[in-house]
């Protein structure tokens, strides 16, 4: 199987999941999680555009320096006498994007599978345009465009997923449940770093998929694989629970108001409350249960020793997490800034240790 293009394609898709976050949740730990998106994003296009046709390599050209001008512009909307720059640029970037999507559906090498994601990425770039319209409405412009980010968010990775399959096969099971893994886990670690309804929101999603990925993958193990996806399962179920409360506390959180509301972020309250803690201890438990789960699997018979490494990474990921939830939700002083850097890191090596993993998988798998 083509391991390269694999593993380009999870950089892509995970690159691209970590430039989203800006749009989700605000704060510091959003934007540093964005630009360091953009430099995965860089690797994983530049990669990929040199295994593709013609057509491919232009339109994943025009993807590069769309990506490029992206990450200028986030660096430049920092500083506030040039945010008419950042946006100039930024317009310039969707445009070139947009030309990119177009050209990429036309390339052979992505297939017809392909073609349908490319499509669907396209279609993500207009509903982005129009929730950042939208967004300029007072009072509810903050909802609406917290709201279309995450529906781009879904589409985003549908879309990444469906041009990986065209490019390697539907029927690699294995790869595609780490896809689906992957991206799940990403948003839902992602949860740790960045705060808010809308974030909780993508957390859910980000659970459900990884749900989705789980069950794909359990079905390829042994007895002890499945033993642990088992496991791992029920952390899932109840990361759904704890982003279902979340998501309660984003909206009727004490002193948040219409303010959290119009944001989609909790910036600016003074601690965490009784029902805060009660989210943050779901949430460990969920990451604590990952953390057996993930123990467990790497004494599966069919995970080697490059798959083990990544499985590594992964343990120590949910661990940072529960800490993550730790200090966010129960520390009432400093709680959020230090829950933002483990939220970070974490997010990192859930990145390399699932690709780890799917390399892995990727020229023994057979169904």
């Amino acid at each position: 199987m083509k391991t390269k293009e694999v593993k380009a394609t999870s950089f892509i898709l995970g690159g691209t999941l970590l430039t989203m976050f800006n749009n989700i949740a605000g704060g510091w730990a959003s934007v540093i999680a964005t630009l360091i998106g953009f430099i995965i994003l860089l690797i994983g296009l530049n990669t990929l555009k040199k295994m593709l046709d013609d057509k491919g390599n232009s339109a994943l050209n025009l993807i590069f320096i769309a990506a490029i001008i992206g990450a200028i512009g986030g660096l430049i909307g920092w500083i506030p006498v040039v945010g008419l720059v950042a946006g100039i640029l930024f317009l310039a970037a969707f445009i070139i994007q947009l030309i990119g999507y177009l050209q990429l559906k036309g390339s052979a090498a992505i297939g017809e599978t392909g073609a349908k994601g490319a499509n669907m990425l396209f279609i993500s770039m207009i509903i982005a345009l129009v929730g950042g319209i939208l967004s300029l409405i007072p009072g509810i412009g903050g909802i609406i465009a917290a709201i279309v980010s995450v529906v781009v968010l879904l589409m985003i990775f549908n879309g990444w997923k469906n041009i990986q399959m065209g490019i390697v096969g539907e029927d690699k099971v294995k790869v595609t449940a780490i896809t689906y893994i992957l991206a799940g886990m990403l948003i839902q670690i992602g949860n740790t770093a960045v705060s808010g309804w809308a974030a909780a929101i993508a957390s859910i999603i980000g659970f459900v998929l990884f749900l989705m990925g789980l069950n794909k993958l359990k079905g390829t193990l042994d007895e002890v694989g499945q033993s642990a996806v088992q496991l791992i399962l029920i952390a899932a179920y109840v990361g759904i629970l704890a982003s279902v409360l979340d998501f309660v506390s984003g909206i009727v959180g004490v002193g948040s108001g219409l303010n959290a509301i119009a944001s989609g972020n909790l910036v600016g309250l003074a601690g965490p409350s009784t029902f805060d803690m009660i989210v943050a201890i779901v949430f460990i438990a969920a990451f604590i249960l990952e953390l057996l789960g993930f123990l467990k699997l790497k004494g599966s018979g069919m995970i080697n020793e490059q798959a083990k490494s990544g499985i590594t990474l992964l343990v120590i990921a949910v661990i940072l997490a529960p800490l993550a939830n730790l200090f966010g939700g129960i520390l009432p002083i400093g709680g959020g800034f230090l829950a933002s850097l483990l939220g970070l890191a974490g997010l990192f090596l859930v990145l390399f240790g699932w690709i780890k993993v799917q390399t892995s998988f990727v020229e023994t798998e057979t169904v």
